[in-house]
């Protein structure tokens, strides 16, 4: 144990390599194994495209067509480590995920050392972060998540130290300039998360008059500035009837209120939620949640709020974005990453002084998961509906059995060992996850496969068509447009004009439309994240 603690004392006195460290050895092997994937990454990287050979610098291009669903921010970005390291696309993406990665897991630790939790808490929340399922998964996945979430938390942190010492500084201002970068990365999520849970935090503290300050105000004219800038680009772009009706119409009020993507019910995320926070979901079974039914509980939290610290903030970043994003119409699997530090933080803090056996129970699940979902693997991973043979699923399966088999003997060595055990058994996990299963994988999960046959046709003097697909799909591996159609007549119409055509589209409309199309036949399938998608050609 003596060499436990010196390990775990190392680590913690040098706690940003160690994060380093723990990013590099989850992703270095995995940065140019793999083709993008269905539906995210290839529509970025397409994206990514437009703006660094076509000069869309401000409203992104999709399929050459404007792409109002992301601001550029994180764009940009991939663009500086284009040029800026021998990465180049597709590895860049994956690169741009890692570092977002560890981006993540700097904010997470920049909050807990802000509020004042000591540095075994703070690095033990960020071990719980890298062994996420959710997290180690987006570490491999090209998006603008992490980078954007760690925003909203460090503005969180400016915020706190900005409204709980005695002299905000310039915090106020660094508050507002993060949360307008987050809005920059994704959109106003970013700005609303750390406005509404300060705002909560002051109010309950009854402290809300802090806010009305004179660095605050400052603060907001910076942001709004920021965003002021990018909109006068849009404007000039695409002009103001794209800005009012397509970015602030459709992406914003509409997907708010009343969506046209992903609509799901006011509870999707209690049901959402728990999956994505595995393994420590489980962390709710070793919780004294038995206080919540007393009223002394309840009673003693009211009476001593204008105390209320850093657990307090923590609660309602929480709570406070679950219950917001419940209010939202469209609801996606990602959104709830802001609520990861938090949480990480809380559950860390509470393993310090967790009772021997609320701790031995915890571990016993954590581990007992992990071995569980190996053993299934083991037993049933050839009956998993997957259109392609996935290689390293028996070593997969071996590995999550084998991890959750030294979580289980680490429950009663103290937090220390079991926590070390757990993330280094994510690590180990990623290994043949992402050099032999997730690469396997490419031609149920990508649409490269088909987007080359399509180029093959459009090089061929075939005009290309597709008819409700996923916008953008295979423009990034066809390295061609082509136009894209929802209604059957338009795209039949357009289509007669051409002696030679390739369409795309998926299975179940085309067997809509195939009477319709005599003089076309289907030249090749593929089922793409478990949707069937054809291409048929004419002439």
């Amino acid at each position: 144990m003596s060499a436990l603690r010196t390990l775990w004392t190392r680590l913690e006195n040098h706690p940003w390599l160690t994060m380093t460290l723990a990013v590099l050895a989850q992703t270095w092997f995995a940065l140019n194994n793999r083709a993008l994937w269905f539906s995210d990454e290839v529509r970025y990287a397409d994206a990514y495209k437009n703006l660094a050979a076509h000069g869309k610098w401000v409203v992104l291009a999709l399929n050459g067509q404007p792409y109002p669903d992301k601001p550029p921010v994180y764009f940009w970005f991939l663009w500086l480590l284009d040029k800026l390291t021998p990465f180049h696309q597709p590895a860049v993406f994956f690169l741009g995920a890692a570092l977002s990665g560890l981006f993540f897991l700097f904010a997470a630790y920049a909050l807990a050392r802000t509020l004042k939790f000591d540095r075994t808490t703070s690095l033990a929340s960020t071990l719980i972060l890298v062994s996420t399922f959710m997290v180690a998964a987006l570490l491999h996945y090209s998006r603008m998540d992490l980078m954007f979430a760690a925003l909203i938390i460090l503005s969180h942190a400016a915020f706190y130290r900005a409204y709980t010492e005695k002299s905000e500084g310039w915090w106020p201002v660094w508050g507002f300039v993060l949360a307008g970068a987050a809005t920059l990365v994704k959109g106003p999520l970013g700005f609303l998360f750390p406005l509404v849970d300060i705002t909560l935090f002051l109010a309950f503290k009854g402290e809300a008059k802090r806010l009305l300050s004179r660095r605050t105000g400052m603060g907001l004219l910076a942001m709004l500035g920021m965003l002021a800038v990018w909109i006068a680009g849009v404007i000039v772009a695409e002009g103001p009837g794209f800005l009012i009706n397509t970015v602030l119409g459709k992406q914003i009020l509409e997907r708010a209120t009343h969506t046209f993507h992903h609509k799901e019910a006011w509870w999707w995320y209690f049901a959402a939620f728990p999956l994505a926070w595995m393994p420590w979901t489980l962390a709710l079974f070793a919780a004294p949640v038995h206080r919540l039914f007393s009223l002394s509980f309840w009673g003693t939290l009211w009476g001593g709020r204008r105390h209320a610290g850093p657990k307090a903030l923590l609660w309602i970043m929480f709570l406070a974005t679950f219950l917001f994003l419940s209010s939202l119409s469209g609801k996606v699997f990602i959104y709830v990453l802001p609520m990861f530090p938090p949480l990480a933080i809380l559950i860390a803090d509470a393993l310090r002084t967790m009772s021997d056996p609320r701790a031995r129970r915890l571990w016993t699940l954590v581990g007992g998961l992990w071995a569980l979902i190996g053993a299934a693997l083991l037993l049933a991973g050839d009956l998993i509906p997957v259109p392609v043979p996935v290689r390293g699923m028996g070593l997969c399966a071996a590995v999550l059995v084998l991890g959750g088999a030294a979580i289980f003997a680490m429950r009663d060595k103290g937090f220390r060992a079991a926590l070390l055990t757990c993330a280094l058994a994510m690590i180990l996990w990623i290994y043949p996850v992402g050099m032999l299963a997730a690469p396997s994988l490419d031609d149920a999960m990508s649409p490269r496969h088909q987007a080359l046959v399509l180029k093959n046709y459009i090089e061929r003097g075939y005009a290309p068509f597709a008819a409700r697909v996923y916008s953008g799909i295979y423009t990034y591996y066809a390295g061609h447009d082509y136009p894209e159609y929802d209604k059957y007549d338009r795209l039949i119409e357009e289509m007669a004009k051409h002696d030679k055509v390739v369409l795309a589209i998926r299975a179940t409309h085309w067997n809509d439309i195939k009477d319709r199309l005599p003089e076309f036949h289907v030249v090749d399938r593929q089922s793409i994240a478990g949707l069937v998608h054809v291409l048929a050609v004419k002439g």
